[in-house]
């Protein structure tokens, strides 16, 4: 029995010695994205249309050998234009950067529609607003999220909890597009 208990202190003392603290994930993951933007230049690159989006929009993959390292994806939109991009470290997502300007009004709600409808304020892109999320992932598992504002999304929340897959199907599906326009 004390030989026992002294297995399962052991495993335990291993397994949380193994587990990686948060703020050590957070800063491998600032490693990555340093690195990859600094090495972009000796990267092969990709491009396709983005096809599952409404708007307009493009994707760019950046690979070393066979492997991505990062993923940019753009969309401009009638309300705002959007620009995501995603780290890899050995194929797993590990840092998320989305800005996002989103519009006054839309781009289409120029001065002469603005007045035909008796309103005095249209579309300005000097009163466009900039919100910037960044995400931290651990085996493509969101584990921060730093919101609009720099604020820090509790990760008990709903809308932390719903996030996740939306982030992961988002980076998946851009990936497979990349890889299918590659064949």
């Amino acid at each position: 029995m004390k030989k026992l208990f002294v297995i399962s202190a052991l495993l335990l003392c291993c397994c949380l010695a193994c587990k990686k603290k948060q703020g050590d994930v957070i800063a491998e993951a600032r490693k990555t994205y340093e690195k990859v933007n600094k090495e972009q230049k000796d990267l092969t690159k990709r491009e396709v249309d983005d096809i599952s989006s409404r708007e307009k929009g493009n994707i760019t993959g950046y690979y070393k050998d066979e492997e991505i390292k990062k993923m940019s994806v753009q969309h401009f939109g009638d309300k705002s234009r959007t620009f995501t991009e995603y780290y890899f470290e050995d194929g797993m997502l590990v840092y998320m950067l989305r800005q996002e300007f989103v519009y006054n009004k839309p781009t289409t709600y120029t001065q002469e529609v603005a007045t035909a409808a008796g309103d005095s304020v249209w579309y300005d892109d000097r009163k466009t607003t900039l919100q910037t999320s960044i995400y931290y992932f651990n085996d493509n598992k969101l584990i921060k999220w730093k919101a609009a504002g720099d604020k820090d999304m509790a990760v008990n929340t709903p809308e932390f909890i719903e996030k996740e897959p939306m982030l992961l199907a988002e980076a998946l599906l851009a990936m497979k597009q990349l890889k299918e326009d590659q064949k």
